[in-house]
């Protein structure tokens, strides 16, 4: 241990110090002496309270002194023990009802309730049966089941060898009859047979025959299903209101109202509407003219502020007000629209028309003033029975209404008014290149794919086939594609896709549908739509000759696509959209995923994706009419492919590398025996081919062939 060092230099003096806190008063000091005394002070302030003295004796009661002053406040005293629960109080006044609370998550399910009683007797007589339904669609394939338990030993072996004939005996007597045999296999469907009578020849006999039909043919000629709309938004003024009662209370007059259970006349239902939509009269509610009309007069003008949603109120009514309306091709459905100006939705009002052809119900739009968008949607319909009849707010509208008569209510498919087509348009039409993508993979069952056949040959109804497709630009051409082969596998030179025919092999609807119902069969691959909408694209419309202005594909889906396919599905209908072409989708059966339908529809999707949890006829013909109105918005460009909100992501797209890059087909479908021989020639000797092709082009092994074509694919392949 060193030494102690020499004391350091003082150091600078520290920084002032927080102020102490108040010391406590010190105890009174000793009593001093006594001074002279001085003179008479200032009266000094209360002193401190001296120690309390002892006790003197008792004097005597003096006078009751008066009242002193009040003392000051004491100090707060330590609080008390907690005492006994006092006795409830009276029960208060009920409070005000407080603001509604925020709505609570939805709660488990409850367990199932007993059966109640039997509700009382209803009126009116029992109801006939109904119709058998249609057959359901085949559930998926199971599992392969293990192998099972050794069966028992066989039955005795087949007859021997028939031996040598012995000598021929005597005729015996004749034995009798044998068992009836088990049934044998039902035969093949046949034909459908022709009917004894046309539509229209079989109405005429039911009228002359039928106790509902007496008398004078009245108006409607067919039971129909009415309905009114009446415009209520904001800018509708009372006036407008009372016009558009007045126009109902009209035609209600002109009309027949059924009043019984028999199929004549019509029923009148009547709502309102703005942004949404409210039922002022239901189709069940009058049964007599008398009373539906005191009902109409009755009627008030509603103020609104809400603006005017008439595509909206045309769902509306497609949906809920014709909901009940009984599945019957001569029961018509009127909805009639009134509208005092423009709507900003024109969106809704295309997917109305759209949902309206589909659905057989014929809209009238009467306007009080220019309604172009409606105009504009209504080209989608070229039956001319989709009508916009224009109305002054001052002037007769009896005249305008002649039309309506005519043409919509009292119209007769039997006895056609040619003033009721509609006028040719003097401009040329445009044309589609269209391909139907059909999923043939194992997940459809043998029931459901036919009938996806029966729902592509109706579609080739919708358009109107060039007769010669490979060398004008007149007339819509189609082509079918089915995915997936058995044989397709990731990173393959396989073709993910059979082409069944393409856009130049057919010139007429006939041969397509022949080919449908003949030529197409099930795959029972694994579904790989991404792979076949970009090799769709690069050798079915690339290919091309003489390509169209509108292109299409047509995507006919049953449940998701593989997982390995979910990531080309993603980037092929993005690229398919930058390119112009609108993707189509009909997806069946409840597995699906909507994240990728969404992903794969063209926008908007109310246009682009139908979705039906059944492949029964009606619906499939509910997709087959809903093409229709579609092609000609396609041909009317009432959209824009690709739309405004999806091109910046295109702009990006374009500089980067297609995640599946199919392979290119070089040679065309042989179709004489001379290009059939050369091809069969150049696959069976390589070096044959080798001198056909340039040097770094392709390789003998990239070769495939098939029955039906052979083509000679690219070296550009797939990879991960």
């Amino acid at each position: 241990k060193g030494e102690r060092g020499q004391k350091g230099s003082e150091g600078p003096a520290g920084s002032e110090g927080n102020e102490g806190a108040e010391g406590q008063r010190g105890s009174p000091g000793p009593p001093g002496e006594k001074g002279t005394p001085g003179p008479d002070g200032l009266p000094g302030g209360q002193g401190f309270q001296g120690p309390q003295g002892e006790a003197g004796t008792p004097g005597v009661k003096g006078e009751k002194g008066s009242t002193g002053n009040k003392g000051r406040q004491g100090r707060l005293g330590d609080a008390g023990p907690k005492g006994d629960q006092g006795k409830s109080g009276l029960r208060g006044n009920k409070g005000e009802t407080g603001d509604p609370g925020e709505k609570g998550e939805i709660g488990p399910r409850g367990q199932q309730g007993m059966m109640g009683n039997a509700g009382t007797a209803g009126y009116g007589r029992p109801g006939r049966k109904g119709s058998k339904g249609q057959e359901g669609c085949s559930g998926d394939s199971g599992y392969q089941g293990e192998i099972g338990d050794t069966g028992i030993p066989g039955e005795p072996g087949p007859k021997g060898n028939r031996g040598k004939m012995g000598p021929v005996g005597q005729t015996g007597r004749r034995g009798a009859p044998g068992e009836r045999g088990y049934p044998g296999h039902p035969g093949a469907k046949g034909t459908k047979g022709l009917a004894s009578f046309s539509p229209c020849e079989l109405i005429e006999y039911v009228r002359k025959r039928s106790p509902c039909w007496k008398g004078a043919q009245e108006c409607p000629v067919y039971p129909t299903e009415l309905v009114f709309a009446l415009d209520v938004s904001q800018d509708t003024t009372p006036a407008i209101f009372e016009q558009m009662r007045e126009i109902v209370i009209t035609i209600v007059n002109n009309t027949k109202i059924r009043g019984s259970s028999c199929p004549v006349g019509a029923r009148v239902a009547v709502v309102s509407y703005n942004s949404n939509t409210h039922h002022l009269i239901r189709f069940s509610d009058f049964k007599s003219k008398k009373l539906l009309l005191r009902e109409l007069m009755s009627l008030s003008y509603q103020r609104s502020s809400s603006g005017r949603d008439i595509g909206g109120s045309m769902r509306f009514v497609a949906r809920n007000i014709f909901k009940r309306t009984p599945p019957d091709a001569n029961i018509r459905k009127v909805a009639v629209f009134f509208s005092n100006g423009q709507s900003a939705n024109t969106v809704s009002i295309n997917t109305a028309v759209l949902e309206f052809s589909a659905l057989d119900i014929l809209p009238v739009v009467i306007a009080f003033k220019n309604v172009p968008e409606v105009n504009r949607a209504f080209l989608m319909d070229d039956s001319g029975l989709f009508q916009v009849i224009n109305i002054h707010q001052e002037g007769d509208y009896t005249s305008a209404l002649q039309r309506f008569h005519l043409c919509i209510l009292c119209y007769d498919k039997c006895r056609l008014n040619t003033s009721c087509l509609r006028a040719e348009t003097s401009s040329p039409p445009s044309y589609v290149d269209a391909a139907f993508l059909l999923e043939s993979s194992k997940k459809v069952g043998p029931l459901e794919f036919r009938k996806l056949k029966d729902f592509l040959s109706l579609s080739l109804d919708n358009f109107d086939v060039s007769a010669r497709p490979e060398s004008t630009l007149i007339g819509d051409r189609v082509a079918v594609v089915s995915h997936a082969p058995s044989d397709f596998k990731l990173q393959t030179q396989k073709s993910p896709v059979k082409t069944e025919f393409n856009l130049v092999t057919y010139n007429s609807k006939q041969r397509m549908k022949r080919h449908i119902q003949e030529s197409i069969w099930q795959l029972n691959g694994t579904a790989a739509l991404g792979h076949a909408i970009q090799w769709t694209i690069t050798n079915v419309f690339t290919q091309a000759p003489n390509q169209r202005k509108h292109k299409a594909i047509f995507v006919i889906s049953v449940g998701e696509t593989s997982q390995w396919d979910k990531e080309v599905l993603k980037d092929a209908a993005l690229r398919a959209k930058c390119r112009g072409y609108a993707l189509f989708v009909l997806s069946l059966g409840h597995e699906y995923d909507s994240v990728e339908l969404g992903e794969l529809a063209s926008r908007p999707m109310e246009h682009h994706l139908v979705q039906l949890g059944r492949c029964h006829e009606a619906e499939l013909g509910y997709a087959v009419k809903f093409l229709k109105p579609f092609v000609h918005l396609l041909r009317n460009e009432i959209n824009s492919y690709p739309p405004a909100q999806l091109r910046r992501r295109c702009s990006q797209l374009s500089t980067q590398e297609p995640v599946y890059i199919p392979l290119q087909s070089r040679y065309s479908i042989a179709k004489d025996e001379s290009v059939s021989r050369r091809a069969t020639r150049l696959e069976t000797e390589p070096a044959v081919l080798a001198e056909h092709l340039p040097g770094d082009s392709v390789s003998p092994e990239h070769f495939i062939s098939n029955a039906q074509q052979t083509i000679v694919l690219g070296n550009r392949q797939h990879g991960n």
